[in-house]
């Protein structure tokens, strides 16, 4: 059986309104992303005792899994109004990142690579990211993911 799902552009938008001091500070930046074939979006509960995995990005689909090469948009947004979420990007065995997405906030990812560094030095190389993972802060959090692949 052939698909009959055809590939199409997304179009994300970031519109930033401010006026300060009676000046528009506001700003609007729109990406587009062609070819999407896949799309996924979830909310979900993050636990606060125990750290949970989001997505995995490898060379095979699956739940929960991407083909990390195909990634083009990655949102993670925390749906809480108290609590901040720690997303950790994570290399099997090896290297991590993690980021503090405070309540209500979101953070954006539009590739499965990634540079940490242990002490201060000069960059080397990017890295695959392999998982993404979740931990709430004080008391569990909703939060929305939404994955984009071509």
């Amino acid at each position: 059986m052939a698909s009959t799902v055809t590939p199409a552009t997304a179009t994300v938008q970031i519109v930033e309104s401010l006026t300060l001091g009676g000046v528009d500070r506001g700003g609007t930046h729109t990406r587009t992303i062609e070819n999407v074939a896949e799309a996924d979006r979830r909310v979900m509960t993050v636990d606060s005792a125990n750290e949970i995995d989001l997505i995995e990005l490898n060379t095979d689909n699956g739940q929960g899994k991407f083909i990390r090469a195909s990634i083009r948009y990655i949102r993670i947004t925390n749906l809480d109004n108290t609590n901040h979420i720690r997303v950790r990007f994570k290399k099997s065995g090896a290297e991590t990142v993690d980021v503090k997405v405070s309540a209500g906030a979101t953070f954006f990812l539009s590739t499965g690579d990634f540079e940490a560094k242990v002490a201060a030095g000069a960059f080397s190389t990017y890295e695959e990211i392999d998982t993404i993972s979740a931990q709430a802060d004080t008391a569990d959090v909703d939060i929305e993911y939404v994955v984009l692949a071509v």
